[in-house]
């Protein structure tokens, strides 16, 4: 009887252990420590408690051991979770999804299709928000993203609700905060965690019209997935990288190739529907630019009517500053018509 009742205290124990063991694994993995998570899923999962098997397989796909990962899915699946089976299908398709998000991106779809779960409580300046990404950048670039990365992610929780009442280098600032957490997430070893920040700096820097910025994240997912043997997403990540790059550059003060640029930009403008108004704006009056760079006074007359009429509600110091350089360019070159066009729109903001 003692043998006996010895037995069943020494499984109470046992199970009593690997339950608190479960629940370290949920309070690392909440915390974001999805290693130390592993580790304790492991040990449940190898005692078969509960879903423990999913939860430690949803971890290690976000680690990108996605080859164990699989593995547990089948297991969970035969220990009666029919739910791992669609984990293998989610990550499997998290790549393509990503992708489908950034070419949604270029053709300037997304709108914010998340919000932060507190509203600010303070207004953050821009600059504030981009002194100290800049600081964790130099921490990233010389211990590395495991050194730094729980640092960028106090620093989006503190930023992010900037964006519900934010303006365009608001939402730039805090893409870059994303886009910061993104490749410090990657050079964790978190290749699932990092997707999402990539796809929230993507959204805020459309929102935010730039370019360059939308090219810098698309790149460093590119090298993301090359580094996990993704080349085909890698490849796809580049290219859409590469049209964002190009359309940052056409967007430039420098006309030193009017021509190509004008090819580029006539494409541009027609993609632009009625509620991307900044955007036309901008496209049109570089586009007045470059014409008048060749000489077409005619023609960059049109351009410039078209984008002073398109901004007669916008409010945007890119967009002015645009016009202003096409007034100082149309003043050096003698197009007094042009002049006059440009004139009326600052008339009407005074």
């Amino acid at each position: 009887m003692t043998e006996r009742t010895d037995r069943l205290l020494a499984r109470f124990e046992l199970d009593e252990a690997v339950e608190r063991l479960y629940r370290a694994g949920e309070a690392a993995e909440r915390a974001g420590d999805l290693r130390e998570a592993a580790v304790r899923f492991r040990v449940v999962a190898d005692q078969r408690l509960g879903d423990a098997a999913v939860r430690l397989a949803r971890v290690l796909f976000a680690l990108g051991e996605n080859t164990e990962a699989a593995r547990w899915c089948r297991l969970a699946v035969a220990d009666g979770f029919p739910e791992a089976d669609e984990l293998i299908q989610e990550n499997s398709e998290a790549r393509q999804r990503f992708l489908e998000h950034a070419a949604r991106v270029m053709v300037g779809a997304p709108t914010f299709d998340w919000l932060p779960a507190e509203a600010p409580s303070e207004r953050i300046a821009a600059e504030r928000v981009q002194a100290r990404t800049r600081a964790l950048r130099e921490l990233d670039r010389r211990y590395g993203g495991i050194a730094c990365h729980a640092s960028v992610l106090e620093h989006l929780a503190a930023v992010e609700p900037q964006i519900v009442i934010g303006d365009a280098p608001t939402w730039t600032a805090v893409a870059e905060v994303h886009e910061l957490a993104g490749w410090t997430a990657f050079d964790s070893g978190l290749p699932g965690v990092a997707l999402p920040h990539f796809s929230r700096a993507l959204t805020l820097a459309r929102q935010a019209e730039n370019e360059s910025l939308i090219a810098s994240v698309l790149t460093r997912a590119g090298r993301m997935f090359l580094h996990h043997n993704a080349p085909q997403e890698a490849l796809k990540a580049f290219q859409l990288g590469f049209v964002a790059a190009h359309n940052s550059w056409t967007d430039q003060r420098d006309l030193t190739d009017p021509a190509r640029a004008i090819a580029s930009l006539t494409t541009k403008v027609e993609t632009y529907g009625e509620e991307r108004v900044r955007a036309r704006t901008i496209a049109l009056t570089v586009l007045a630019r470059n014409h008048l760079a060749i000489g077409d006074t005619a023609t960059a007359g049109e351009c410039a009517g078209e984008a002073v009429a398109a901004a007669k509600n916008l409010r945007s110091v890119r967009a002015d500053d645009q016009l202003r350089w096409l007034d100082h360019e149309a003043r050096v070159a003698g197009a007094s018509g042009l002049v006059e066009q440009i004139s009326a729109r600052f008339a009407r903001c005074d």
